[in-house]
């Protein structure tokens, strides 16, 4: 019995995980739909990213980790999400434009 009740327990912890996930993937997409507007993201290598938009996400973070291009709905527009650590060790999300232009940042 005490077996059974163990992993109804654990299944409803289980759900509540996967469900708090979900919640902050949607607030996360509400945050960069707030700052860019709606848009689609295609992740990229490093050395893909324009050379104005690196040299603009180096002057703010110290490391940095991934990088996707981003289409904005409304204009068609080109934008880069980088992502990487500032000197603090905080893990932030610079918007870019391509020309090299900080839009937004998301914590």
């Amino acid at each position: 019995m005490a077996s059974r009740r163990n992993l109804m327990i654990a299944a409803g912890a289980a759900l509540l995980a996967v469900a708090g996930v979900a919640v902050a993937a949607e607030l996360h997409e509400q945050d960069e739909n707030r700052i860019i507007g709606e848009h689609s993201e295609k992740k990229i290598a490093l050395d893909q990213v324009p050379a104005p938009v690196m040299a603009a996400a180096r002057a703010q973070l110290a490391s940095i980790s991934k990088a996707e291009q981003v289409t904005v709905k409304a204009d068609g527009r080109t934008l880069y999400e980088i992502k990487g650590k500032t000197s603090a060790g905080k893990t932030t999300e610079l918007f870019v434009s391509a020309e090299g232009q900080v839009l937004g940042s998301e914590d």
